[in-house]
């Protein structure tokens, strides 16, 4: 059973579901039931029950796909910013070179290697260079929303607006357009993805935006 409503506001302790088996991302159990392990919204998707944090600062995992801004090189070593005063670093040995020409202020595009006392180090494969865009900061709890499951709404973004976009999960997003206009209802569309993430109905009223933008532009 489900002791909460789809999307509801929930705070941490929160019993959730009296079956310990749905327990998913933002839950614990204890004596075999679900409850809640932070303030955030609780949604059940596909039988498992999850809290997604309103807000809350980048925690860099493995495997994350992040942004950051190139700010100092040295031998050897590449710091890049990952924003909220989280730095990264993309090590060489001697006998390497980045695999990109890189220069301050660069914007790239790479996936966390590890992350632990010693630091937030990056991987050098399939590292990448983001040439064009604006760049536009989001709450990092919000990233999995942007994104949508299976990547619905980032696709459908790209659909609406003709836009790319590069999107790391530390909240760092970069929009590249064919126009100013494009580029316009493209970031208005991710601000309120970002304010209404909790909210039913998002995918069309961010549709309905866009269209809306486009067409008096």
């Amino acid at each position: 059973m489900i002791y909460f409503k789809e999307a509801e506001l929930v705070v941490p302790g929160q019993l959730l579901s009296d079956n310990g088996r749905r327990s998913g991302p933002g839950t614990y159990t204890m004596n075999g039931k679900v409850y809640a392990a932070q303030a955030g919204i609780a949604k059940a998707v596909e039988g498992v029950v999850r809290v997604i944090p309103v807000s809350g600062r980048y925690r860099p995992e493995r495997g994350d796909k992040v942004l950051g801004i190139v700010s100092d090189i040295k031998p050897n070593v590449v710091e890049v910013d990952l924003g909220g005063d989280i730095k990264a670093v993309l090590r060489m040995s001697e006998r390497e070179s980045p695999p990109l020409k890189l220069t301050l202020g660069d914007v790239i595009q790479a996936e966390v290697k590890s992350a632990g006392l010693r630091g937030i180090f990056l991987d050098l494969e399939g590292l990448q260079k983001v040439k064009a865009g604006i760049l536009v900061n989001v709450n990092p709890a919000k990233v999995p929303r942007l994104i949508g499951r299976k990547g619905s709404m980032i696709q459908m973004l790209k659909r609406e607006t003709g836009c790319d976009f590069w999107v790391g999960r530390n909240g760092l997003v970069v929009v590249s357009g064919r126009s100013p206009a494009s580029e316009f209802a493209a970031i208005a569309a991710i601000n309120l993805i970002e304010r209404e993430a909790h909210k039913q109905g998002l995918t069309e009223r961010v549709t309905q935006l866009i269209k809306t933008l486009l067409e008096g532009g």
